[in-house]
């Protein structure tokens, strides 16, 4: 990697992390992030841009969870708690992407043979239980 790349995904990273414009970033915050990203061990420029993405991603969940406990009135938790959610699920689907990339986007089929004997009966697929409330299986 370049650089001038490293250079300017330290500043996107920074800007990313920051609580707000106007406050400064902490070392031990930066630290953290760093060492996260380092422990993915990109091995190239699209695979660090994924893991500055998911660190940036996973830091702005955590403090939208933390900000929808600040008062714990129910706006709060409903909107900060929302946008904390999604956030943590696009951290989830930006390591999937890394790993689909690394694995080189193959899918895994597993088949397994059964033997059903004459006179044997046998159930094949998802089979949900009947409901306690005398709901009907199929549902």
């Amino acid at each position: 990697m370049s650089d001038e790349f490293v250079e300017v995904m330290l500043g996107q990273l920074v800007q990313a992390l920051r609580p707000s414009p106007f406050d400064e970033l902490e070392e031990a915050t930066l630290n953290a992030a760093l060492a996260l990203m380092c422990s993915v061990r990109p091995r190239s420029e699209f695979e660090a841009q994924i893991a500055i993405q998911f660190v940036a991603v996973g830091f702005a969940g955590m403090r939208f969870l933390r900000l929808s406990q600040r008062h714990l009135t129910q706006d709060y938790i409903d909107v900060y708690g929302t946008y904390a959610i999604k956030l943590l699920k696009l951290q989830n689907d930006l390591i999937q992407t890394l790993d689909r990339h690394r694995r080189g986007n193959t899918q895994t089929v597993e088949i397994r043979h059964v033997h059903v004997h004459a006179g044997a009966q046998a159930a094949v697929g998802i089979i949900n239980p009947p409901k306690p409330e005398g709901g009907s299986q199929n549902e």
